[in-house]
C-alpha cells in the first residue's frame, strides 16, 4: 500500500505528469481576473512591512491547500479504485 501512496504522490506532485493544462472554463478565468485585480489593489494599499506579511500568508494559505488536494486526490483515487474492483465482482 506505500507503493500505491509513494505513486499517487508522485503523479499528484507532477513527477508523473497526466495534464499541465489549468481549467478551461469561463468561471475559472473570471475568477483568477478577479482575485488578481483584488490582490492588486489591496498591494497598492499597503506599505513594504504589511505587504511581506500578506505574501507570507498567501503562502501559507497556498501549502495548506496544496496538502489538502493532495489528500483529496488520493482519498478520491482510492474510492475510484474501490468502485471499479466492486464493478469487476
Amino acid at each position: 500500500m506505500e507503493i500505491l501512496k509513494k505513486v499517487l504522490k508522485d503523479l499528484y506532485n507532477g513527477k508523473i505528469n497526466i495534464n499541465e493544462k489549468f481549467p478551461d472554463t469561463e468561471e475559472y478565468s473570471t475568477l483568477v481576473r478577479e482575485s488578481n485585480e483584488i490582490l492588486r489593489k489591496i498591494n497598492n494599499n499597503l506599505d513594504s512591512e504589511r505587504k511581506k506579511l500578506l505574501n507570507e500568508y498567501i503562502e501559507k494559505q497556498a501549502q495548506i491547500i496544496s496538502i489538502d488536494c493532495e489528500e483529496k486526490f488520493i482519498s478520491g483515487y482510492k474510492l475510484a479504485s474501490k468502485l471499479i474492483i466492486a464493478g469487476i465482482k
